[in-house]
């Protein structure tokens, strides 16, 4: 007999949803340049998004942490729009963010880039923290001039910093014309009480964050992902989401596929998405009046969370979370400088706003 589920949904819009955890927000907008000037860094952000990720969520006190990425300089992404492009709103779901990320070319021959209008979206436009506590924070990543649309900027700085939000400006070396571009990303932060760093493009990190990591893990992964019970209508784009972030960091590099795999083994994961799964989802009900078979398909989800419990436990145990303690100490106690990478950047500028450095 057929039965016809019905799930409580906690949001549609693609899985796009924020679930309240009583913890601190944590609030970051990277306000990417996807210019030619720029050409690869969109690889630098998705292949280093988890190690981001892992990192935040590792710290103390662990944050409610949300990510939300916008685009610039794209001409796809249209002239009407300033060629600005929200590529995922604020959300905790990474696997969406990582997703859209996944289906950008990362390289074009030209882009026009209006850094104004860039910091006006991610300032009015992303659905910020409203709590007091929030901390909230604009990655600004690129390069070129930020007088394209005269000084239209200085007013967003102004504003983002009547809203408590700090924009660290990343610029990217990678044009003759830096001498004449640094200032107005130093400004940028200046204004808004943010940092100011340089960065490279495609620069290699040969800090190993995994000392230690499950055998046979693309095996492990794929039986894990055999426990999803994709229900409801964003049960396609959920089950997307998570075969598109599993195979753009499995063609990465081992690092990357190891800081997916250990973020996927979290609480966090399986919450983002409880709307889309119904293993993950305990509010479940069947519209058939027969309580043998309602009786009979809670017992099958209990079976498969257990299965799926005990696989991630046992992939869970065989990462050491020393790994991860000793990777922060080294930010926390500045003994992993930038060196002009861009996740380094990132996260030594996190633990300082967050209070751990």
């Amino acid at each position: 007999m057929m039965l016809l589920l019905s799930l409580h949904s906690f949001a549609g819009g693609g899985g796009r949803q924020n679930i309240p955890t009583g913890q601190k927000p944590l609030d970051i907008v990277f306000c990417v340049d996807l210019s030619g000037s720029t050409n690869g860094l969109i690889n630098d952000l998705r292949d280093n998004l988890w190690t981001i990720i892992n990192q935040a969520l590792h710290m103390d006190p662990k944050p409610d942490l949300r990510i939300g990425v916008i685009g610039f300089s794209r001409p796809s992404f249209g002239r009407e729009n300033a060629y600005v492009k929200i590529l995922s709103p604020l959300t905790n779901n990474f696997d969406y963010i990582e997703m859209e990320l996944y289906k950008l070319r990362p390289s074009i021959e030209k882009g026009d880039q209006i850094v104004s209008e860039a910091l006006r979206t991610a300032v009015n436009v992303m659905k910020w923290s409203e709590r007091e506590d929030a901390v909230k924070m604009i990655y600004l990543v690129g390069n070129g001039m930020v007088t394209a649309n005269g000084y239209e900027y200085v007013k967003y700085c102004e504003q983002a910093r009547e809203k408590n939000i700090f924009i660290h400006a990343l610029y990217v070396m990678k044009s003759a014309n830096w001498f004449k571009e640094l200032p107005g990303y130093r400004r940028i932060a200046g204004l808004t009480n943010g940092m100011q760093t340089e960065i490279s493009i495609n620069k290699h990190d040969d800090v190993k964050i995994w000392k230690t990591f499950p055998e046979n893990a693309e095996r492990l992964n794929n039986k894990f992902n055999t426990t999803f019970l994709w229900s409801g209508g964003d049960s396609s784009s959920c089950r997307c989401a998570m075969s598109a972030s599993d195979s753009g960091a499995f063609a990465a590099w081992s690092d990357v596929f190891y800081s997916r795999l250990y973020y996927k083994t979290g609480n966090s994961f399986q919450y983002s998405y409880r709307h889309c799964d119904a293993i993950a989802n305990n509010a479940v009900t069947a519209s058939n009046n027969s309580a043998d078979s309602i009786n009979s398909y809670q017992t099958r989800l209990r079976e498969l969370l257990q299965i799926r419990e005990a696989l991630r436990n046992q992939i869970h145990n065989q990462f050491s979370p020393l790994d991860l303690d000793h990777i922060q100490s080294l930010y926390t106690t500045g003994q992993l400088p930038d060196d002009n990478i861009l996740h380094r950047a990132v996260l030594n500028i996190l633990y300082r706003y967050w209070g751990m450095r």
